[in-house]
């Protein structure tokens, strides 16, 4: 039998982050080990731009996996807490005897408001983007 299993991967067409970090450290251990070498022509500046570019790359790459194994989470976590906070805004506005909203709490419930329709509208970007995708699983056969 087999059973679909949901897995959070990041859609990137180029190599994986390992790959990345072990071209990183290459370059790293190149500029130290190689150093009197480097020092011909604008070898050892190419160098050096290709590991700042490399490292970008690697600390782009790494939060995106982050971001696929939990930003659906903490995107709905922050938006629920946001929502928390701007309905008990809005109660303790609407309480009688309170005095009408100023302007100060008035641009809060403005900021919470537009916050929860950004992550709204983020939310489905970041699931698409990062979507599961289903694996067949063979379930072990007793």
């Amino acid at each position: 039998m087999l059973q679909a299993q949901e897995t959070r991967t990041v859609s990137t067409s180029g190599p994986e982050i390992s790959d990345v970090d072990a071209l990183a450290n290459d370059l790293k251990h190149l500029l130290v080990r190689s150093e009197s070498e480097l020092q011909k022509g604008e070898v050892r500046e190419h160098v050096e731009k290709l590991e700042r570019w490399v490292e970008s790359y690697r600390r782009g790459l790494s939060a995106a996996q982050k971001i696929s194994d939990n930003g659906m989470d903490l995107l709905q976590k922050t938006r629920d807490q946001i929502k928390l906070a701007l309905e008990e805004l809005l109660r303790l506005e609407d309480e009688g005897g309170n005095p009408p909203a100023s302007k100060e709490q008035a641009a809060q419930v403005e900021q919470l408001s537009s916050a929860v329709r950004r992550i709204d509208r983020l939310m489905p970007v970041v699931e698409q983007s990062f979507q599961g995708q289903k694996q067949p699983e063979e379930e072990p056969v007793n």
